[in-house]
């Protein structure tokens, strides 16, 4: 069902009405309409022991699963605000360097995280690749590259490259996030588990059609909207619950107050 996640919420909660809701409704009401009301309660006694005991464990696995989703979800923000601290913090030791590797670690740097904004965020939504093959590549080039005639820039290259071993490996797990998806065996016990639970609903027989209709409706609804839910937290960059970029245009900003405040002290000389 990944083509949920390009609805917007209320085209979402629209589709699990009519295909949760009024799928189940119109399966209760197809076997009401098959099965005698004497015989469905004939099975209530072992209909009920089996349902509680298939109701829980269907539960449990949606609660696990949901609770493995979300962490996967949280890891994957993490990561992003990583690879936004790690770029912010390379652009800062870029200004201790001398120039001329100082301004073109600058621009590197800006360059990349504004591919990362207006580039790679948006292929990430639509789940294809981007565009940009560069990466950190030329950042890489620029530290290794550069002999330190000292120390102190000694220093500033191990620094620098600490700095970009954070930003290589968070960029290879955010693009590993947004590919990634769980396991088609989990998919196949949520929704194997989904069919077999309301289907054993069925077998209870009540006296008003109306009241178990809607009792039914409400239940499968409410299943629906759980594996909507983990639908979307599987998809951290896909859909309408997305982690956001907005640790890299906070990067960016504080990266532009410091080069407003270098041309600043600049001009005051």
């Amino acid at each position: 069902m990944n083509f949920l996640l390009y609805f917007n919420m209320p085209e979402q909660l629209l589709f699990v009405f009519v295909v949760f809701g009024g799928g189940s409704i119109t399966g209760l009401y197809v076997v009401r309409r098959l099965v005698p009301l004497d015989r469905l309660r004939q099975n209530h006694e072992i209909a009920s022991v089996t349902f509680g005991v298939l109701g829980a464990f269907y539960g449990l696995v949606l609660a696990f699963v949901i609770v493995a989703a979300w962490q996967r979800f949280n890891d994957a923000n993490l990561e992003v605000h990583d690879e936004a601290t790690a770029l912010e913090s390379l652009y800062k030791l870029g200004n201790a360097f001398p120039e001329p590797i100082r301004s073109e670690i600058d621009d590197a740097v800006l360059g990349y995280t504004q591919r990362v904004v207006n580039n790679e965020w948006p292929a990430m939504a639509q789940n294809r690749k981007s565009v940009e093959e560069a990466g950190a590549h030329e950042l890489w080039q620029m530290i290794l590259s550069y002999t330190p005639s000292n120390s102190k820039e000694q220093m500033l290259v191990d620094k620098s490259i600490d700095q970009l071993n954070i930003i290589s490996r968070t960029r290879s797990m955010r693009f590993l996030y947004s590919e990634a998806d769980l396991p088609s065996v989990v998919w196949i016990v949520i929704y194997l588990g989904c069919a077999i639970t309301i289907g054993f609903s069925y077998f209870f027989g009540s006296n008003i059609l109306r009241s178990q209709l809607f009792m039914c409706g409400i239940f499968a609804m409410l299943i629906g909207m759980t594996i909507v839910a983990i639908l979307e937290l599987a998809h951290p960059y896909q859909g309408t619950v997305t982690i956001s970029d907005e640790p890299f245009r906070y990067a960016l900003t504080r990266m532009h107050e410091l080069g407003n405040y270098k041309v600043a002290m600049l001009l005051a000389q």
